[in-house]
């Protein structure tokens, strides 16, 4: 046989390997035999983006007009040449196809191209300047993934993400506008992160396609095997390996959130929601104690839709920054850092605020960034000392010992001391910025502390009369408001007063909420003189069958108790002229919200033992709407 008739059967054998491949795929995805015109391109691409991935759909409402058809363009490229490497059998066929791909792109930098993607991709390559690089970067994972299923390390598994990941987030900074080697590490971690958190989600969807992307030293050390894959059953070794791996992922999201702040609003609204959607993916996988086996992992409608929201205010409320007139609790320094330990720190914060405040995070998303910043970290901080006073697997003197080890350390920390706790970090920096005094936070901790005093099994945790409720009340709620309208911003010291009379309006109805949990561990909070006004043995709150409704007697004691909650309520009302402008959304949505859960209790007759009452998402969503128009108004007007 000849060269030439060598040459002939080596084309024939590609050009059937491609044509095999074509097979497996949608029809529209070939290479038409007429190049369409750029409208006729750019509607393909939309139409590809629009119909496979609603995340990627979701995203492009926060762009200008202007850059959708690009990011359109972007994304069918990314997406096509995913599939042509993941949803064709046969490797040989993908490995021709992709070939195929990268003569394509290379005859679209070069004016010949054919296939609407490249034909609409030519003038994004054009408008936007983007070399050749970050797309041909890509073709290397997919073409990587024909041949390596395993990594020995993490840094191997980077490496893969170096061109399957990374190259995505440097084709959005073109696009955008904003290109600089700082702004393309920062991204690179993003987006490092973003593939990790789908690997960790999609453990055993990988698995079955015979990929591994869990480093293979890391299974050795922590003793989990492809057989603990297979079996589908996430054993103690295997969760304690995920726990490491989501842990890796969520620093390197922290590692590149800063990006958000140093680009274009719509672009950083697009960079928060990815950021956030990851990041709710890491949390899904700690909601299942890291079992990703049995089932995907997945994030809730509810979440997404909140998700959504969050972005969309952010688009519809940047107007007008507000004029700051001077006020206690206004920041001395800049609202945002560039410092990346510090920024790191806050969004470590933000997260544990997201993951864990119900009722409060939907008020945090009417504050200004830097005072949500603040409130996350003030709020990290509460965490972690209920965590540490709440942890029954350890007995209340350890307990107690415990608390007081992190109190010193934070103590040092507030004074100056260096550390490596994200959290003291952030805290140290509010209140630094918002001038919030450190005895309230030791009086926070002195609060938490309250409760180790009474275990369980021992006589009841009970308070006499209602002064005795209220100094409980103020050490561990009003010293929230005390701290948190620090924040907000206040001048007249009236302000003061109230923020103490708002934080028992709230503890009052928490106590009423949460009367049947609280007696389970041996509390009851309401006071022994009005148990005993309203003829109610302390035994029958402690002693009752399980689910039994409140008998008329409880019934209008927990009235009595509901009267005096709204009158603190009356007084959250006076607080809110009070506080600056730009705080006030923030806190009418929380007294809103905490108003309607005692209003919820009140319409089920105050049957707290049947079932504990809660505000359903849809209404603390309309109350946070009416917040954030709010907060648009005030911007524009105010």
């Amino acid at each position: 046989m000849n060269p030439t008739a060598t040459q002939l059967a080596i084309r024939l054998s590609s050009d059937e390997l491609i044509a095999r491949g074509w097979d497996a795929l949608p029809p529209a995805y070939r290479i038409p035999a007429t190049p369409p015109t750029l409208d006729q391109a750019r509607e393909y691409c939309r139409n590809l983006a629009q119909t496979h991935y609603e995340n990627f759909h979701v995203a492009t409402w926060f762009l200008p007009a202007k850059l959708q058809p690009h990011f359109y363009s972007i994304y069918a490229y990314c997406r096509i040449s995913d599939d042509l490497g993941d949803e064709v059998p046969d490797k040989s066929a993908a490995l021709a196809l992709l070939d195929l791909w990268g003569r394509e792109l290379d005859a679209c930098y070069e004016g010949r191209a054919r296939h609407p993607v490249f034909v609409a991709l030519a003038e994004t390559i054009r408008a936007c300047e983007i070399p050749k690089e970050p797309f041909a970067d890509l073709l290397v994972a997919f073409r990587q993934d024909q041949a390596v299923s395993r990594y020995e390390t993490m840094d191997d598994v980077l490496a893969y993400c170096r061109y399957s990941a990374n190259p995505v987030g440097r084709l959005v900074l073109y696009a955008c506008g904003e290109v600089s080697e700082e702004n393309f590490k920062l991204s690179d971690a993003t987006c490092s992160a973003l593939q990790l958190a789908n690997f960790w989600q999609d453990v055993s969807v990988d698995f079955f396609k015979g990929r591994v992307y869990i480093p293979q030293d890391v299974m050795r050390y922590c003793g989990v095997t492809d057989e603990t894959i297979a079996n589908g059953v996430a054993t103690p070794e295997f969760r304690a390996l995920m726990r490491h791996e989501v842990n890796c992922a969520r620093s390197l999201f922290a590692q590149g959130l800063p990006l958000i702040g140093k680009v274009n609003r719509d672009l950083a609204l697009d960079l928060d929601l990815f950021s956030r959607g990851g990041l709710e993916i890491l949390r899904a996988i700690e909601r299942r104690d890291f079992d990703v086996l049995s089932a995907r992992p997945a994030i809730s409608k509810s979440t997404k839709f909140l998700l959504a929201a969050r972005a969309l205010s952010g688009k519809m409320l940047p107007f007008l920054r507000l004029g700051s007139k001077s006020s206690r609790g206004t920041s001395r320094s800049p609202a945002l850092t560039n410092d990346p330990a510090l920024a790191a720190a806050y969004a470590a914060c933000r997260a544990i605020a997201e993951r864990e405040a119900k009722n409060f995070y939907y008020a945090f998303l009417a504050l200004p960034r830097a005072r949500r910043n603040a409130i996350c970290a003030i709020y990290a901080f509460m965490r972690q000392a209920d965590d540490l006073a709440d942890d029954e697997s350890i007995s209340p003197t350890e307990r107690r010992r415990r608390l007081d080890a992190w109190l010193a350390a934070w103590r040092e920390v507030g004074k100056g001391a260096p550390t490596t706790d994200l959290v003291f970090l952030a805290v140290r920096d509010a209140t630094e910025r918002y001038d919030i005094p450190l005895k309230l936070l030791d009086e926070l901790v002195a609060g938490v502390t309250l409760d180790l005093g009474h275990p369980a099994g021992e006589a009841p945790e009970t308070y006499a009369t209602f002064p005795d409720l209220y100094h409980y009340c103020y050490l561990v709620a009003s010293v929230v408001g005390l701290v948190c309208i620090r924040i907000f911003g206040y001048r007249d010291l009236r302000a003061e007063k109230l923020a103490e009379e708002t934080g028992i309006a709230f503890q009052l109805t928490n106590i009423l909420r949460d009367v049947a949990e609280d007696a389970a561990r041996n509390r009851v909070y309401l006071p022994l003189k009005n148990l005993a006004q309203h003829n109610v043995p302390l035994d029958a709150l402690l002693r009752r069958p399980r689910s039994a409704p409140p008998t008329p007697a409880e019934r209008e004691l927990f009235a009595a108790i509901a009267r005096l909650a709204e009158h603190y309520y009356s007084r959250a009302r006076l607080l809110l002229p009070l506080v600056d402008p730009a705080s006030r959304p923030a806190l009418w949505v929380l007294v809103s919200i905490y108003h309607a859960l005692l209003k919820r209790i009140k319409r089920a007759n105050y049957d707290v033992f049947s079932s504990r009452a809660a505000v359903p998402l849809w209404q603390k969503l309309a109350i946070l709407a009416v917040g954030l128009v709010w907060t648009a108004w005030a911007r524009i007007f105010d």
